[in-house]
């Protein structure tokens, strides 16, 4: 009998290349959906990229609702948590986000600890380790870092996801499973978005190369390829090692005007939408107030990044893929998708 995993979010952008990589590696899958409409369109998605669904099966959840959960864990040797919600625009109310990401995580990893599953690998983010007052520039995080969510800059999404991950290990430690939980940490995720279905990621693609950014924001970030990323939860769930740490998973650290310069330079046919400058950071300021979007970025602006992830590529044995294949192969499945 193959072991069986719960998978959350199964029809989102990460979690469709974790069922890809659960799927070829033997496991059996049940894979939780907010509404059974996606069902269809992730399973003719994993078809066509050659995955056979012969293992894989889907149950209506919701992150906000007991209902459901307790029962959809019983047999599963393992549940990867991917589901939290990521919104493009930023709301005022910091806390909007906190109840589906927080609570929703806590139900889950609760309905896994019922259920005696063996380990929890927790989708987080590099987000939940970056942000607070006063920081250096260039500024250095790594593992034991935490965002401040009490900073009045730290937005909707930080907050929720901090909050989400602080909230699984405080649990965790708490019934003295520290140990069976590992979270994984990705930057800016990007790679082959499989299908129309839309996520923030492919936002800022889709709007970079429809030339809707006339110049770059300063804003630099870590690249990380969501195969990469897939690869690392499924590497996880037997590693011992893996065990109570937060995996950075990533490779360089990208400017949005590098990202620009290497979509240019493999999409000609989109060089000339795509911005060839960088925006003062007071115009993004501006920006901000009429586009929420431009305020995750505020923050941040004209701090340059650095982190070193290769512990993680040591735990889990294996090399990440290079930014730029993160960022061809993210822009080329945008266009391949008629999206720009």
């Amino acid at each position: 009998m193959p072991d069986k995993v719960l998978l959350t979010g199964i029809s989102g952008f990460v979690a469709k290349h974790v069922a890809i990589e659960l799927l070829n590696s033997g496991f059996e899958v049940l894979g939780t959906v907010r509404n059974k409409n996606s069902i269809e369109q992730t399973k003719k998605t994993l078809e066509e990229n050659n995955v056979s669904t012969e293992k894989l099966s889907f149950v209506e959840l919701d992150l906000l609702k007991d209902e459901g959960w307790n029962e959809a864990a019983k047999g599963c040797k393992y549940i990867i948590h991917v589901a939290s919600p990521f919104p493009f625009k930023v709301s005022n109310d910091r806390e909007s986000l906190t109840p589906a990401a927080k609570d929703g995580t806590l139900r889950v990893l609760n309905a896994g600890i019922n259920a005696g599953v063996e380990h929890f690998v927790k989708t987080s983010s590099i987000v939940c380790m970056f942000r607070k007052p006063n920081r250096t520039n260039p500024y250095t995080f790594g593992e034991d870092d935490w965002t401040d969510v009490e900073w009045n800059k730290t937005t909707d999404y930080f907050v929720s996801k901090t909050r989400a991950e602080k909230a699984a290990w405080d649990l965790m430690e708490s019934k003295g499973l520290k140990n069976n939980l590992t979270c994984i940490n990705p930057g800016f995720v990007l790679g082959d978005f499989l299908n129309e279905k839309s996520c923030t990621s492919m936002e800022y693609i889709k709007q970079l190369l429809q030339g809707k950014f006339p110049a770059a924001p300063k804003f630099s970030v870590m690249i990380s390829h969501v195969k990469d990323i897939a690869r690392a939860h499924v590497l996880s769930l037997a590693n011992k090692r893996a065990g109570g740490r937060r995996l950075i998973v990533g490779s360089e650290v990208r400017s949005i005007l590098e990202l620009s310069k290497i979509m240019a330079e493999n999409l000609p046919s989109h060089a000339k939408k795509l911005p060839k400058k960088e925006l003062p950071n007071f115009m993004v300021k501006l920006l901000s107030y009429i586009d929420t979007s431009a305020k995750n970025l505020v923050p941040d602006l004209g701090l340059i990044m650095q982190t070193d992830q290769t512990y993680a590529e040591e735990i889990l044995q294996m090399k990440f893929l290079p930014s730029e294949t993160a960022v061809i192969d993210a822009a080329k499945s945008v266009v391949r998708l008629k999206l720009a």
